[in-house]
């Protein structure tokens, strides 16, 4: 059996800045955001999952490492969960991004954000948790579902929140659960 644990990181600096950033060593967790990442690791740890991936970006690593601590299970890094390229976007507020497709804006296309996310997640026998970024896991969710880019934009991954996938199946089990229910749980033991 194969399934996917992803986990988006706790708020980070640069979500209470409003910035958009995939630099690999700015904008730790808040207090919150490691608060956050406790409470998920807490639940985690009535999960039997075999490891855990992170992107390679410092808040996804501070979130990690933090539910390792809860979980027993060791931390290995995955480049290709790490958050979608920006282009000349990274560091800038959030605000500044004009209306616009991702590829004419000078962002890493959704294809290819499908391509390494959904290839890391099958690449793997057992079950893991992988966490990464809210696009990142908004786009393997909405491949599972079958949808694109644009039909996938009301899907919202919330900080910390636990998106499930039966990978031998093909079948999502869950998107954006802050408080994921017993069928879930038991989906993992």
């Amino acid at each position: 059996m194969k399934k996917a644990i992803l986990i988006r990181h706790g708020e980070s600096e640069a979500n209470v800045r409003g910035i958009l950033s995939e630099e690999l060593e700015y904008y730790n967790l808040t207090e919150s955001g490691r608060s956050q990442a406790e409470r998920i690791g807490n639940i985690l740890r009535n999960y039997r999952i075999d490891g855990i991936f992170s992107s390679p970006i410092l808040r996804t690593r501070e979130t990690a490492e933090i539910i390792s601590r809860a979980t027993g299970r060791r931390v290995e890094i995955l480049e290709d969960i790490r958050e979608s390229g920006l282009g000349d976007f990274n560091g800038k507020p959030f605000q500044s991004l004009p209306f616009g497709g991702r590829e004419e804006l000078g962002m890493e296309p959704w294809s290819s954000l499908v391509k390494r996310m959904v290839g890391a997640l099958e690449r793997h026998e057992g079950n893991f948790v992988y966490v990464s970024h809210a696009l990142p896991i908004r786009a393997a969710v909405a491949h599972y579902l079958g949808m694109n880019e644009l039909d996938s934009y009301g899907i919202e991954i919330r900080y910390t929140s636990i998106s499930a996938i039966d990978l031998s199946n093909g079948k999502v089990l869950c998107i954006g659960s802050l408080k994921p229910s017993k069928k879930i749980e038991s989906a993992f033991s």
